[in-house]
């Protein structure tokens, strides 16, 4: 399973992430390296776990994305794959698969006295969506919110999606298409909604479903 003629790089955050998309490598997948580039199988690209959050993540891609350019590694695109969370009230429902288009980072501004938010531009916008394999341009298009900080409360995610506009919220989709760009490198991301991003209630997350949706929409069977 991977895009015909293409030697991309399937990005994750976490192993659990990486695991699913590739079941073979999951005795395994908890012992690699933020550092590495993971030679797939079957002649399907490479893989890279980079961590959570903003900072892990562009730190980790932008090292693998030189260190493959000094290995002469020719990677065609970069695929940010993982869950996040739905704004309420935007027409997207847990277990829906998204595609990312832009970007903008959340919670990086100032505050003032009074309590209100002011944030710094931030947006971000991955490749264009005709560049993408064409089961991928199908996908519902979204505005992505990268946080450093994931909503907890109702009121938080209603301010930050009225604020920027936004469909869904994650942690690192503005680091890794940013560090895209800055090597010129096509970047798409697509995500799975485990959950709503508002009053934080674990227990009605759907992580692992929602990581069976992602997969089976990334990787349809007659890729």
């Amino acid at each position: 399973m991977a895009f015909p003629d293409k030697n991309d790089l399937f990005a994750f955050a976490t192993p659990v992430e990486f695991a699913s998309f590739f079941p073979e490598y999951a005795d395994s997948a908890d012992d690699v390296g933020t550092d590495k580039l993971i030679k797939l199988s079957q002649n399907r690209g490479y893989a890279c776990v980079l961590g959570l959050g903003i900072l892990n993540f562009a730190t980790n891609l932008t090292y693998l994305l030189a260190s493959a350019k000094l290995q002469n590694i020719q990677i065609s695109s970069v695929y940010i794959l993982g869950v996040c969370g739905a704004y309420p009230g935007r027409g997207i429902n847990v277990l829906d698969v998204v595609r990312v288009d832009s970007e903008s980072v959340g919670d990086m501004g100032y505050q003032e006295k009074d309590g209100s938010f002011f944030p710094f531009p931030s947006s971000v916008r991955a490749t264009a969506v005709e560049h993408a394999p064409e089961h991928l341009q199908k996908l519902k298009s979204v505005t992505g919110l990268t946080v450093n900080c994931c909503t907890g409360t109702e009121e938080l995610g209603l301010l930050r999606s009225r604020m920027f506009n936004a469909d869904i919220e994650n942690m690192e989709g503005a680091a890794g298409i940013s560090a895209c760009m800055a090597h010129n490198m096509p970047v798409f991301e697509i995500r799975a909604v485990s959950n709503m991003a508002t009053t934080r209630d674990r227990e009605s997350w759907k992580f692992h479903e929602a990581l069976a949706a992602l997969r089976n929409a990334v990787f349809p069977e007659k890729i």
